[in-house]
């Protein structure tokens, strides 16, 4: 089907209206998270060497899902979607709003708490925005649907992370949270414009108290997981997925200060180089629409991971702008080949009643495992024991080591799909 049916989905006013809420909150957390990494560097304890403050937030940031993860998906196959997404909308906009007097007033620990909460919301609100998208197109153009609501966040992360590393930068990280609480309040707008047909409407489960809330919830969450483990295509995407959280949990601590240590500022830098990332994530998505079938799924899981090890290595050894950024945009185009692969493996191989379960509990082991990687890259870069550009190889020879070890199960696919073929 060409661009222009595709494009005529956006006829469909509850789609519209779901697809401009993305753009716009998605467009804003480039603030927050460039804010409060302003914030961890002017608030550090050392400001020559910020490395503790900066590994706070992927652990404040990711501890929500740790907690709750498991529980989320469970809660959230039973309510109302688009009430979960309107709802979370307005109160992430209201705590965002909050963390500059709290910053203000309380310092790192304050508007560390409120980050907390900030992803507690936002715990709920994605697997409530993935559940709601087929209650609101046909079966037939969920493909197109989910490719453009793709888009969406992407033109998001490159104009956001350009305009808040420039804005913040400049202005200070009072900006990025007044500015992310705005994008997520004209969210909120969008969201109430959705009305699902009739059809589609969910019905919510009926309100359980006291321990049988629990029995119910832990019903769900063990037929999720045992839904999960008994499925090899399954196991294999939630591990990609994790060893590249892993991954990101080393940069998001090394990555400022490797770019600190090169000259020029710190989160204009880092938005640069989100905005190359995302750039290359346009051109993987491309790339894997016009050739997704030249290979497996095993192996295009396994090229995705070693491409992006191979990519963060290189930036770690790169030497100027030019050479930095086409490092950047490698890492995206391999990492999303890796992350529409593996969505796609799970949503193949996990039944629609259990996906939102599965998917929760992938969220839940990557940001576990995400949460050690950047307290121990903390710890080893403020002590001294690991240079950034040491952990940026690191991360990279995580991915690639990945990537090689399922290099069999790659070769072992493609050749049951040319056997398949002949």
């Amino acid at each position: 089907m060409g661009a222009g049916a595709s494009l005529r989905l956006f006829e469909n006013a509850n789609f519209r209206a779901l697809w401009i809420g993305q753009l716009i909150s998605v467009f804003g957390d480039r603030f927050t998270y460039l804010a409060l990494l302003a914030l961890a560097v002017e608030r550090a304890r050392n400001p020559a060497n910020p490395a503790a403050e900066l590994s706070m937030i992927p652990i404040v940031s990711f501890l929500p899902a740790i907690l709750f993860s498991p529980w989320v998906g469970a809660l959230v196959d039973g309510w109302n979607t688009r009430r979960v997404g309107h709802d979370e909308d307005a109160a992430r906009g209201a705590i965002v709003l909050l963390m500059i007097p709290a910053a203000i007033h309380g310092g790192l620990p304050a508007a560390f708490a409120l980050v907390f909460l900030l992803y507690l919301a936002n715990a709920f609100f994605l697997p409530a925005r993935s559940a709601i998208l087929p209650d609101l197109v046909p079966e037939d153009r969920l493909t197109e649907a989910n490719s453009l609501a793709t888009l969406a966040g992407v033109i998001a992360t490159i104009a956001g992370s350009l305009a808040a590393g420039a804005l913040v930068e400049r202005l200070g990280w009072r900006i990025g949270f007044a500015l992310d609480a705005l994008t997520y309040f004209v969210s909120v707008v969008a969201l109430a414009c959705i009305r699902p047909p009739a059809r589609a409407a969910r019905q919510e489960r009926p309100t359980l108290r006291g321990t049988a809330a629990y029995r119910a919830l832990w019903h769900d969450v063990r037929e999720g997981a045992r839904i999960a483990m008994g499925s090899t295509p399954a196991i294999v995407a939630i591990g990609a997925v994790v060893l590249l959280w892993m991954a990101g949990g080393v940069l998001h601590v090394s990555l400022p200060l490797l770019l600190e240590r090169r000259g020029g500022g710190v989160v204009s830098g880092v938005g640069t180089i989100l905005a190359a990332t995302a750039v290359g994530m346009v051109a993987g998505t491309l790339a894997l629409a016009a050739r997704g079938g030249a290979r497996s799924a095993w192996g295009r899981t396994a090229g995705g991971l070693a491409g992006a090890g191979v990519c963060v290595a290189l930036f770690a050894a790169s030497r100027g702008r030019a050479a930095d950024l086409a490092a950047a945009f490698g890492v995206g185009l391999f990492v999303s080949v890796l992350l529409v692969t593996t969505e796609a493996a799970i949503q193949r191989a996990v039944p629609v009643e259990a996906r939102g379960r599965v998917f929760a509990l992938r969220d839940f082991a990557a940001r576990l495992l995400v949460l050690g990687t950047a307290a121990l890259a903390g710890s080893a870069l403020s002590n001294g024991w690991a240079t950034p550009g040491s952990a940026v190889v690191g991360a990279g020879a995580l991915l690639a080591a990945g990537g090689a070890a399922l290099a069999p199960l790659a070769r072992g696919g493609e050749r049951r799909a040319r056997g398949r073929v002949s």
